[in-house]
């Protein structure tokens, strides 16, 4: 077995000769920025041409490494994002561009790809999360220099829609909020109101994670979409985060605590949920969602999903002139730009308020002195 290093142009690569089945094969990469990088690479071929697992780049097929891929991703990312992208990656990647060699996949094909999504009648959002699946994946063949160039890094991302959220007024929350007051899960709706917590992290809140003293809950667990799973940590590394709580949602909390006490303490806090069955077991999403729905119809109110209660919170905040950065900060998004992309449709006199609290602040004690000059 023989190999060298060369350099073509701007780029490095190797060229390795061996013998196999009595016959002699060369097997070449190019691709190196440097002459140390194409060494590391020829040294790695050779080893696993001596140990029999050498896997040329131009055999590997898309579907077989997209399937090594998410094995070595899972451990990196929650349970229920792994499940979603398996999914996605099962269901629409490997039927349409899994027989192409991962060493041949072009920028068109990826387009192309988009293309026949869109055509099938797949919503542009999911879509997009299935383009950012291939980019993310052939991102990390580019690194493992599996190939040259990551070519979804090419073309245009599929272009979402902004979905139109909808929110109720103050007068609308009241009024659910008391309807909703005599029902035994009345804490998950007033947390989701008053914090703006996704479904999953209140679902998977535990007693523990609730000060009490303090006033605050942190979201360190959430429940998955199914309502089988608990992950540890929360949607988004911004996501772990404290909320702080008003006195109305401590005093609702703390009764709750005393009710589970007295009612069915030794199925409760086995799990320590602080939404959970009267035998202690994870409350399920949709459980949760009918209740939601009938509250919903008994008080005469607009039909919203439980998430827009989430939408509900920030809006309602960002309306009272909270900064942007403590409403991103409760709802644990990645950044203020998100909230602000997310709710500033919701607030189309924004601009008008700014120009006159800047007015008021430079000029209004003076009001009777400016002068036209």
């Amino acid at each position: 077995m023989s190999g060298s290093v060369n350099k073509d142009g701007k780029k490095w690569y190797y060229v390795l000769e061996a013998y196999e089945n009595g016959k002699r094969k060369q097997y070449k990469k190019r691709g190196f920025a440097t002459k140390r990088e194409a060494n590391t690479a020829l040294v790695k071929a050779q080893n696993e041409l001596n140990n029999g697992t050498y896997v040329k780049s131009s055999s590997l097929l898309m579907s077989e490494y997209l399937l090594q891929w998410m094995k070595d991703k899972q451990y990196s990312i929650g349970h229920q994002t792994a499940q979603i992208n398996n999914s996605y990656v099962r269901t629409h990647i490997i039927p349409i561009i899994g027989d192409i060699p991962l060493s041949k996949i072009t920028a068109y094909d990826i387009q192309k790809f988009t293309s026949t999504l869109l055509d099938n009648g797949l919503a542009t959002s999911t879509v997009r999360r299935i383009f950012n699946i291939i980019n993310t994946a052939l991102n990390k063949a580019e690194k493992l220099q599996l190939i040259q160039t990551n070519v979804a890094a090419l073309i245009d991302k599929p272009k979402v829609k902004r979905k139109e959220i909808h929110v109720w007024d103050v007068h609308e929350v009241t009024q659910f909020l008391e309807i909703a007051a005599s029902n035994k899960y009345y804490h998950a709706f007033l947390l989701a109101v008053m914090t703006g917590m996704r479904q999953g992290e209140i679902l998977g809140l535990r007693w523990q994670d609730v000060d009490f003293l303090n006033k605050k809950v942190f979201i360190r667990q959430t429940l998955s979409h199914d309502g089988k799973h608990f992950n540890t940590g929360a949607k988004t590394a911004s996501g772990i985060r404290s909320i702080s709580l008003d006195d109305h949602t401590i005093q609702q909390l703390e009764q709750q605590y005393k009710y589970y006490n007295v009612v069915s303490r030794e199925y409760v806090f086995q799990k320590n949920l602080v939404v959970c069955t009267n035998t202690g077991n994870q409350f399920f999403p949709r459980d949760l969602k009918k209740i939601f729905d009938r509250l919903i119809l008994k008080a005469g109110l607009r039909k919203i999903t439980f998430h827009d209660l989430r939408h509900t919170h920030a809006s309602l905040l960002l309306k009272q002139n909270v900064h942007p950065k403590i409403v991103s900060e409760r709802l644990g998004h990645a950044s203020i730009q998100m909230t602000l992309d997310t709710y500033s449709h919701l607030m189309p006199n924004m601009q008008h308020e700014v120009a006159e609290n800047l007015f008021n602040l430079l000029f209004k004690e003076n009001q009777t002195n400016v002068t036209r000059t």
